[in-house]
């Protein structure tokens, strides 16, 4: 007769000793091993829940800033010009801050009507919005890489999305205050770059655009906010 042998495989009594041997030299126990996995599982679900509260408060808050638009809510106050110093005997017509802000919101206006949904946006266009923007900082003045990067982006936008006359002149007013923003609170700031965004979405343009065109705006007010 043949001897024949068998592999003998631990048997069930053995691999419960085996795992009990490596939780001791771990020392971990079942329950902490579960409360552990517990803990894990709760603090995934919160950071989702939290992650999905936090969108869902920005959504309504730029649906609100849509509204206000829609609804010609007033856009975050700017800062009013400094009252112009008086004339001296040589020059008794010292320029009015109030007339001259008047006058460049009203070119800035004019730009942005001069982009029409449809129409090839020309260079002309666009090098008259910057400079019309340039002399409408009336302080610091922001890098023109920035502002050229930030109307090159707008144009872009304008020339897909129709902006009714009320659009634009929000637009406009919000531009020029912007480019004057450094008396503003970081709230204030904020607000005014939500406000613009809310008027290109009203207009037409999807929220991943108005938010990059936004994201442009806020890093020419922060060169004039420095």
């Amino acid at each position: 007769m043949k001897n024949h042998q068998s592999k003998t495989k631990p048997g069930r009594a053995t691999q419960l000793a085996g795992r009990g041997l490596l939780r001791s030299a771990l020392g971990l126990r079942p329950s902490t091993l579960w409360s552990s996995a517990v803990l894990v599982l709760n603090l995934a679900l919160v950071s989702s829940a939290f992650g999905q509260g936090a969108q869902a408060k920005q959504r309504a808050k730029e649906l609100v800033n849509q509204n206000n638009v829609r609804q010609g809510v007033p856009p975050p106050a700017p800062a009013p010009p400094s009252p112009a110093a008086p004339g001296s005997p040589g020059n008794p017509a010292a320029p009015n801050a109030a007339a001259l802000q008047a006058q460049n919101i009203s070119k800035i206006k004019t730009d942005l009507a001069a982009f029409k949904p449809g129409s090839a946006v020309t260079p002309e266009q666009k090098q008259q919005l910057i400079k019309d923007l340039a002399v409408a900082a009336r302080s610091t003045k922001p890098s023109l890489p920035s502002v050229t990067k930030f109307v090159n982006t707008l144009a872009a936008a304008l020339g897909e999305n129709n902006l009714g006359a009320s659009e634009q002149e929000r637009l406009a007013l919000n531009l020029n205050t912007v480019f004057n923003s450094k008396p503003l609170t970081a709230a204030q700031f904020d607000a005014l770059i939500a406000d613009v965004q809310a008027i290109l979405q009203v207009g037409g343009a999807k929220r991943s655009v108005a938010a990059s065109i936004a994201a442009d705006l806020k890093a020419v007010g922060a060169e004039v906010r420095r």
